[in-house]
């Protein structure tokens, strides 16, 4: 066997590893890159996981192991060195990410329902100020009809966007 031959066994093995582990994460959401546009092209909203990273690492993989395979080695001897180098980087990347996954997402689940918990709070606040500050207009009998029509209108829109942020924040506490 050749040193190029056990170096890619060597790299499809580490693949299949992080694949396999990451494999339980393939279903989480990901709604901003995880990693420098130069490491992996993938960009977008990760809506299977880190499935679009592993595809990418074994794409590059597949060149790589297609270049090597390749009778005339020294042509492409560059491109060799870049895909070597990039799937190396890939893959310290990748298992970067899976050993402090657990610790970001303890920190994210706590600080994430903490936060929603006080948003919670804080609109519940503003929709008791804004029923009870409707409560005394309606009440007030020194105000013009049309006067007191308008200011109704625009406490009642208040309360109906405030009870459609509470409606929001609560699903997002029921999610998490």
């Amino acid at each position: 066997m050749t040193q190029d031959e056990i170096f890619l066994i060597k790299l499809n093995d580490k693949i299949a590893s992080l694949t396999q582990q990451f494999a339980a994460l393939s279903k989480k959401k990901l709604y901003e890159p995880c990693f420098d546009a130069q490491l992996f092209n993938y960009q977008g909203v990760l809506l299977n996981g880190y499935t679009p990273y592993l595809t990418e690492l074994e794409s590059n993989y597949q060149k790589l192991t297609n270049l090597i395979n390749k009778e005339n080695q020294n042509h492409y001897l560059e491109q060799i060195v870049y895909l070597s180098d990039l799937i190396v980087k890939q893959l310290s990347a990748l298992q970067r990410e899976l050993s402090t996954l657990s610790l970001r997402k303890t920190k994210n689940n706590i600080q994430t329902e903490s936060t929603l918990h006080e948003q919670h709070a804080k609109n519940l606040g503003y929709l008791t100020r804004l029923e009870s500050m409707k409560y005394q207009l309606q009440q007030d009998l020194t105000l013009q009809p049309d006067e007191q029509t308008k200011q109704l209108a625009v406490i009642e829109k208040r309360i109906a966007n405030c009870r459609h942020a509470l409606s929001i924040i609560e699903q997002q506490i029921e999610q998490s």
